[in-house]
């Protein structure tokens, strides 16, 4: 009985798929289309280590063959089920010598297998099913090597309707990276499932409830027992669902209310509940008056602390033409935390000025001032800090924001919570008197300009006192269609009314930045100069930046970038940290089927200074050309570097030759 209802429900749902597009035959299976491509792969590589004065030679020659498909297709009709199938196969073989390690023989085999059904396509209900599998080779910021394996498998359901459309997807997957210089292994596995569902009431409103729950897992052997104290298994599972809402109360959408809750409850090896609600009101007032007020309530409880903020922020703004905008605005947060209570009241007033002048100049003036008044009340002296936010980028200083940290209680994680960075090969930690400087190793786990989740436990004065008044004061003039560029910004930060402030270290600092810019069709360029005199880590900056990019006859094409950055560390005399950064492309078009391209980088850091000794030159030629659908690629590379205590020495070329269809 239950097989004869589902025969007669797919019947239904055949039938009503056809229905939707009788244009089109029908057919048990039919190909829409296909793709691949069919090749051959060469490569030998010669490597030069030296390591702790140990030397190790490398050579290794490989070949392959390699296969790879697309298709689509499909079933009976193409709303009833529709099939994408791509497949990709290239085992390596080959020799590899050492003068350190035996001789060995070495297969690498890179795959891939994607494959996606979709029901109903064309339907208000529609869903599809997906398996991806994948195995592959990469280099690291031209550091580390990495394998890496994925498998994930999942699907995704989509009704469209008037009442409220409803999207649902459930993926889940496992994967493995291997560092082979390190040798570190990361298995990770996931699982994921999202849902949206979105709702209007009339034409001055939108509402969208969104729910999510992952679950991850993340095993490193690498991973000490001060962080991990469970074993290598690390656990995150993150429940969140949010509500968003935007009316408007007025045709004119003059007057707006967005509306924003969420709620996250995370457990593992790392437990915290959030709930927030962000509320915020506009409204367009008569004479160009804008006014903005705004609420924020946050509810963190953690094995920790628990902590509760309230945020009351109100702003209005006036425009005077196109020319002159001013705003003023106030702030009361109050924090009640579980180790101490935070007052906080800030104030601030903007003008930003903007006019056209001679010689086709534009002149642009900003002035801004603000106080911050805090007063905070503590029950320890130990402040325990967790899911402190940094986004780490080559060539800043980035300090955490507290001082007296406890150096081994740092506990530096991605956005996750799930990778436990580990210190020295993806981070290193410097001192900068009561406060601690975090800079990324290049190579490891944390990309550049990548944020990071950051914990730790620092000493702080139980209870403290302090106004800082901030100023700045900013000039940019452009003449000659911005054919040149001057610009100048001055801050300065102040404190009075202080109490308590023998164990508290305020930033008193004076921050005077010139520079000058020029923009010449392919070339542009500039110099800055960065005097920062800080109580905390005072330094004198020069930056020289020069950009070359364009074409002639659209024959070659090229691009350089170059940057050298000098820090003057005050902190200790004649204490220094350099940065050089030169990247290149040229492009040489023979044909539209045949051409050159040359690119390479160089990369240094270096200085006095505690941080990271890099030296790194990269270098690439290749040339391709396509004669009747077969495609040929030769190329060759050389790759130099000095990282830390280590020196590699790296040339390689390969061929490649492949016939598309």
């Amino acid at each position: 009985m239950h097989r004869i209802k589902f025969t007669y429900i797919i019947l239904l749902i055949t039938l009503y798929s056809y229905s939707q597009n009788s244009t089109t035959k029908t057919s048990f299976w039919k190909l829409n289309y296909y793709s691949g491509e069919v090749n051959l792969y060469g490569t030998y590589w010669d490597q030069v280590t030296v390591r702790n004065n140990n030397k190790i030679d490398e050579q290794s020659s490989l070949f392959s063959a390699g296969l790879l498909l697309n298709t689509n297709s499909y079933f009976y009709h193409p709303n009833f089920l529709t099939l994408d199938f791509n497949i990709g196969y290239s085992p390596d073989t080959g020799q590899r010598y050492s003068l350190v390690t035996p001789d060995r023989n070495e297969t690498h085999s890179l795959k891939k297998l994607y494959i996606k059904t979709t029901f109903l396509q064309r339907n208000d209900f529609n869903f599809n099913f997906f398996i991806n599998y994948n195995e592959n080779y990469s280099n690291r910021e031209n550091l580390t090597n990495i394998k890496t394996k994925n498998y994930t498998y999942g699907g995704s359901l989509n009704y469209s309707n008037k009442i409220a459309p409803l999207f649902i997807s459930y993926d889940r997957g496992k994967g493995e990276q291997e560092e082979i210089q390190t040798t570190r292994i990361f298995k990770t596995e996931r699982n994921n499932i999202d849902a949206r569902a979105t709702k209007t009431f009339g034409q001055y409103d939108r509402n969208e409830f969104r729910f999510s729950h992952s679950e991850y897992t993340y095993d490193d052997s690498f991973i000490n027992a001060s962080t991990n104290p469970n074993g290598k298994l690390v656990e995150s599972n993150i429940t969140t669902w949010n509500l968003n809402n935007n009316i408007y109360f007025d045709s004119k959408k003059n007057y707006n209310l967005r509306s924003r809750i969420i709620n996250d409850n995370q457990y593992g090896n790392i437990n915290f509940k959030r709930f927030q609600v962000l509320e915020n009101l506009t409204f367009k007032l008569p004479k160009n008056f804008t006014w903005y007020s705004g609420y924020n309530f946050n509810d963190y409880r953690s094995d920790a602390q628990v902590s509760k903020q309230h945020n009351i922020n109100s702003s209005i703004t006036h425009q005077l033409y196109k020319s002159l905008r001013t705003t003023a605005s106030l702030e009361y947060n109050i924090i009640n935390n579980t180790q101490f209570q935070d007052n906080v009241r800030r104030a601030g007033f903007d003008i930003i000025y903007d006019k056209k002048i001679p010689l086709n100049g534009h002149l642009s003036m900003t002035y801004r001032i603000n106080s911050n008044k805090q007063n905070r009340q503590g029950d320890s002296e130990t402040l325990v800090v967790q899911n402190e936010t940094h986004r780490l980028i080559d060539g800043q200083i980035v300090l955490l924001k507290n001082q007296d940290i406890i150096l081994p209680t740092v506990i530096v994680r991605d956005v996750t919570n799930t990778i436990i960075y580990q210190l020295n090969l993806d981070y290193i930690l410097i001192q900068r008197n009561e406060f601690l400087e975090i800079q990324r190793v290049p190579g490891g786990l944390i990309a550049n300009n990548t944020t990071v989740l950051i914990d730790y436990e620092a000493d702080q004065p139980l209870s403290y006192k302090f106004n800082s008044i901030n100023n700045f004061f900013g000039i940019r003039v452009s003449l000659f269609k911005n054919l040149l560029e001057f610009y100048v910004n001055r801050s300065k930060q102040d404190y009075i009314d202080i109490e308590n402030q023998e164990n508290l270290t305020l930033n008193y600092f004076n921050k005077n930045l010139y520079g000058t810019r020029f923009n010449y069709k392919f070339l542009s360029g500039g110099i800055e100069y960065d005097n920062y005199d800080s109580t905390i880590i005072p330094y004198r900056l020069m930056r020289y930046y020069l950009i070359l990019q364009g074409n002639i006859n659209q024959k070659l094409n090229y691009s350089l970038n170059s940057e050298f950055i000098d820090y003057l560390m005050i902190e200790f005399e004649g204490q220094r940290q350099v940065y050089y950064n030169l990247s290149g492309n040229i492009t040489y078009n023979f044909t539209p089927k045949t051409r050159i391209n040359l690119e390479g980088g160089y990369r240094k850091q270096d200085g006095d200074a505690k941080g990271i000794y890099l030296n790194l030159l990269t270098t690439r030629l290749e040339f391709t050309t396509i004669y009747r659908q077969i495609f040929i690629t030769a190329a060759a590379e050389i790759y130099r570097r000095e990282l830390v205590d280590e020196q590699l020495d790296f040339n390689k070329v390969s061929l490649k030759i492949s016939r598309r269809f």
